[in-house]
């Protein structure tokens, strides 16, 4: 076998070699690349082996893809509650209880025109009950310590102390005021506690610029304030009705539900007083009721008294004259849909610490807070309930409370959040929801529709535990202008909310993604937002948003990730910058559309791994092609080394000289054919 031929025959072998040793690479490489991002998690231990480890959760679009991304999932709860909820649960309820009692007393006595026009006193349970009752002069601290003299004790140090219930009716004022400050103690011990809960009237409390009016709850067996919640706590509520709070400093109030949970603010479930007399005068029979309705518009008597009249007047009730046995008469029934009472209130320069919940609203229209203070809550700081509407929230602040700063609940519109500032809270800096009360038919039969058009401007959100703004469902809800810094997560859209705005926001440092929008969000917008730190600046799972002109950097994973189903998206004009495995993450989105998307990427510096983009790039068929395309390279470098050379056809009939004379004393060689014969 000639030389050439040996040659090409080893680097066939050469090359033969190359190509198995790189698929058994590519192959050892899908094997055994645990540590790469895209590394399958361990598999399920088989149904029929016991097994002590934890049974591993399927893979889903939340699971971490690069170091240190974490799953949303994470849970973050508020601090435990420090009472004792089964006790605390009867006490809301003998509460409840105490409070019809009282209602059903003034009903009774309006119905029965029992002239009740003095305030008055009721015994319920172990307590009493002081009733104030309509009258066009305000109730002052005077008016106290006449009415109950044992009750309401001026103590040594000019404060006072309060150990009974008190009731504002509809129609009557309390003013706690005092120009030089005043201190309300309410009795609150292992003997029991009070109440101040205004039904339908007016609550006034009044301080001044460096005189505030200060109300507690008391233990008069340690002479300070109550701390424990287990055996109830003092607190004030208005059901309905007006309250006003300037200049106030309110502690330590409140435990276990939203209306006896320190401050609370609620409407009636109820129609109103008023309500109820029309209800009562349009519900008469037949044509007697005819006959009365029109003798008194003749007399001139055809209005029915209102709430603002008191006990003088409740309306003649026919329903309780005697009717004949028999068949029953239809009756004549004329009812408009009932008006329910809903709760204003102004919150001024107030300053609340420690309650159970630092401001508990609900079926409330107008309310006004501002420059007020809403700390170390045992559960929430700020909560508006149900049907919140038309509320104001203008330079206030919760602080270091065990669950959420600021929550708008279910069912509340007409929120706007300016200047607030919510810090170092357990859970969120501030929770907007706008789901339905109900998803199919309910026992209240509430509405399937969305809530929303509430918004937070100007705020700041601070190192919150959980999230610096969540919103979770609702439509039409605008995230504008914050500045949040140093939550787990800073603005986090999901539950199907539908057009929210998140626009021009400073997000800083969070632990994990500043911007996530996820699960059903659509018709929303991510723009004008500057993200610096934290693991993904925008992460957007199975939503439709438009992310632009945005600014990110110093994220260390990803600045933008798309996950699911996300064709709607659009992701242009963002100036990107940082390090990490890729500037925007597609590869778990699963119908990416990435037509005229434009960014500025020339600041990120891709630090994925060399074993990563190895693996990224030796996909079977693309390890196919290279090995044929290599095979085609050496092939055609050995056939350029071998130079042809052009040999005549003749060469080997050529003489030995071509008739030159051979020089002297050459002597042929014998045997060769070509040498000239003779000797010399």
């Amino acid at each position: 076998m000639t030389e050439p031929k040996k040659k090409s025959r080893k680097g066939l072998r050469a090359v033969a070699v190359v190509g198995v040793l790189g698929i058994a690479g590519f192959v050892l490489l899908q094997t055994t690349a645990s540590g790469s991002p895209n590394a399958s998690p361990t598999p399920k231990p088989s149904a029929t082996t016991p097994s002590t480890t934890p049974k591993p959760q399927p893979p889903d679009a939340t699971q971490p893809t690069t170091p240190g991304e974490s799953k949303d999932e994470k849970t973050i709860d508020r601090l435990p509650y420090p009472g004792d909820p089964e006790a605390e649960a009867a006490y809301v309820a003998d509460e409840d209880r105490r409070l019809v009692e009282v209602r059903t007393v003034d009903s009774l006595a309006r119905w029965s025109k029992t002239s009740l026009n003095s305030p008055y006193r009721i015994a319920t349970g172990s307590a009493y009950t002081l009733v104030l009752t309509p009258r066009r002069e305000v109730y002052t601290i005077k008016d106290l310590l006449g009415l109950a003299p044992q009750t309401f004790i001026r103590q040594p140090d000019g404060g006072y102390l309060l150990s009974e219930h008190v009731v504002i009716q509809n129609g009557a004022t309390l003013n706690l005021a005092s120009s030089g400050g005043l201190t309300l103690r309410l009795a609150s011990d292992d003997k029991g506690f009070v109440s101040i809960v205004n039904y339908g009237g007016v609550l006034n409390v009044q301080g001044v610029n460096g005189r505030p009016v200060r109300i507690s709850s008391w233990n008069r067996d340690t002479d300070g304030p109550d701390t424990l919640t287990n055996d109830g706590r003092a607190y004030i509520r208005s059901l309905g009705g007006q309250v006003r709070f300037r200049y106030a400093e309110l502690s330590d109030l409140g435990f276990w539900s939203g209306r006896t949970g320190g401050l609370s603010l609620t409407g009636t479930d109820r129609p109103n007083s008023g309500s109820l007399d029309k209800l009562g005068e349009t519900m008469r029979v037949g044509k007697r009721a005819a006959k009365e309705r029109q003798a008194e518009k003749d007399a001139g008597k055809g209005k029915t008294t209102s709430t603002t009249d008191g006990l003088n007047g409740a309306g003649k009730n026919s329903l309780s004259q005697v009717l004949p046995a028999g068949k029953l008469p239809l009756p004549e029934v004329d009812i408009a849909d009932p008006e329910y009472s809903y709760v204003s209130a102004l919150i001024q320069n107030t300053t609340i610490k420690r309650n159970a919940f630092g401001l508990f609203a609900a079926s409330a229209n107008g309310l006004d807070i501002r420059d007020s203070h809403f700390d170390d809550s045992l559960v929430d700081g700020i909560v508006m309930h149900r049907y919140v509407t038309n509320a104001v929230i203008d330079s206030s602040t919760a602080d270091g409370n065990a669950g959420d700063g600021f929550v708008l609940s279910r069912a509340t519109t007409g929120i706007v959040l300016s200047e607030i500032e919510a810090s170092r809270n357990h859970r969120n800096g501030l929770t907007m929801s706008g789901l339905p009360l109900a998803d199919g038919p309910s026992a209240t039969g509430s509405s399937l529709g969305s809530y929303g058009n509430n918004t937070v401007s100007n705020s700041k959100l601070i190192d919150n535990a959980r999230y610096g703004v969540e919103v979770i469902g609702g439509t039409n809800i605008g995230v504008n202008a914050n500045d949040l810094q140093g939550n787990d997560m800073g603005v986090v859209v999901r539950g199907g909310a539908e057009d929210v705005s998140v626009v021009g926001n400073r997000v800083t440092e969070p632990i994990r993604q500043g911007i996530a929008i996820r699960d059903g969000v659509t018709k929303s917008v991510v723009t004008g937002n500057i993200i610096s730190g934290g693991n993904t600046s925008v992460y957007l799972r199975d939503s439709a948003a438009t992310v632009q002109r945005n600014t990110m950097s110093d994220a260390d994973s990803h600045a933008i990730s798309l996950v699911g189903s996300v064709s709607q998206t659009k992701v242009t004009e963002n100036t990107i910058s940082g390090r990490g495995p890729s500037a925007i993450d597609t590869k778990r989105a699963a119908d990416v559309n990435m037509h005229r998307w434009k960014n500025d990427e020339d600041n990120w510096h891709d630090t994925t791994p060399f074993v990563v983009t190895l693996k990224r790039f030796l996909q079977p068929l693309t390890a196919m092609w290279i090995f044929l395309a290599a095979l085609l390279i050496f092939t055609a470098a050995r056939g350029s080394r071998r130079i042809r050379q052009v040999v005549h056809p003749y060469a080997d009939k050529r003489p030995v000289t071509d008739g030159r004379t051979l020089p002297a004393g050459t002597v042929p060689v014998a045997g060769d054919n070509n040498n000239h014969l003779g000797a010399r």
